[in-house]
Formats: structure tokens, C-alpha cells, sequence
């Protein structure tokens, strides 16, 4: 009886993770890219559609209360490609893929302001796990990027 129990909870687990690696194999298809300005108003206005699942992690890290969209981008990337995302003129990335597997993206990221390098970096992104890079001050705000494997 113990048997039998403990082996239904193992096939269990052993179920959830294959359909949990199955649902992010086919989440991995590309990455969406955005460029945010985030400010503080009085009072604060609602993040647009696009902004919401993201707005109470970027409030979390950055503090600000009210995100304005500048740009977004989908992004598909093969294993030695490299795509400009360029939502502004003045502040814009330059993405590599390095690896790409079912669930990740192993890129390079190369951000630029007014066409000077500023940073460069490699990091995993996972489908469900946005990256936020903090960019310049702007205006009464900060730029802020998010890349995100869909």
C-alpha cells in the first residue's frame, strides 16, 4: 500500500515536470522586447495591456508607479543571429544569439546610448523570467528595457 502510494506521487511529480518542460518548449519560440518609460505621477495611471504583467515586478525593482510604452518588438532568433532593436533613436539594443535550446535563449546583449556602447553582457533568458535593464534617466523618468522568451 506504501509502495503503490509512493510511486503514484513520483509519477506524479514525474508528469508535472514533463508538462511543465512540454509548456515551455513551445513557450520559447522568440523573444518580445520593449522599452518603457517609468515614472512616478500623483496619482499613478494604469500600466497599458501590453505593460500589466510586468508592472508590479518593474514597480518591485525600479520603484516607479506609472510605465508608458515607447516600443515593443517580437523577436525570433537562430543560434548566430543578431537583430537591432531599436525602439528610439537614441537608446537601443543589440541582441546575439550565442545558443538557442527549446526553453532558452542564451544571448548577448549590447546596449547603446546616442550610439555609444554602454554595456555588454550575456545572460539566459527563460520563458516566464523578463529581464529588466535599467537605462538612462529621461525626462521626469527612467528608461527601462524588458526582453522576455514567449
Amino acid at each position: 500500500m506504501m509502495a503503490a502510494r509512493t510511486t503514484r506521487r513520483w509519477l506524479g511529480c514525474i508528469a508535472a515536470i514533463w508538462l511543465a518542460m512540454g509548456s515551455l518548449a513551445e513557450a520559447a519560440d522568440g523573444i518580445w522586447s520593449a522599452l518603457v518609460l517609468a515614472t512616478n505621477e500623483h496619482p499613478a495611471k494604469a500600466a497599458p495591456a501590453s505593460l500589466k504583467p510586468f508592472a508590479a515586478g518593474l514597480h518591485n525593482i525600479f520603484g516607479y508607479n506609472t510605465y508608458y510604452l515607447v516600443g515593443s518588438k517580437d523577436l525570433d532568433l537562430g543560434k548566430g543571429s543578431a537583430v537591432w532593436v531599436v525602439p528610439s533613436k537614441e537608446v537601443f539594443l543589440k541582441l546575439r544569439c550565442i545558443d538557442r535550446t527549446p526553453t532558452m535563449y542564451h544571448v548577448q546583449i549590447d546596449l547603446y546610448v546616442r550610439k555609444q556602447l554602454v554595456v555588454t553582457s550575456e545572460v539566459k533568458l527563460g520563458a516566464g523570467a523578463p529581464l529588466y535593464i535599467r537605462g538612462p534617466a529621461w525626462g521626469k523618468g527612467r528608461l527601462v528595457f524588458i526582453l522576455q522568451a514567449d
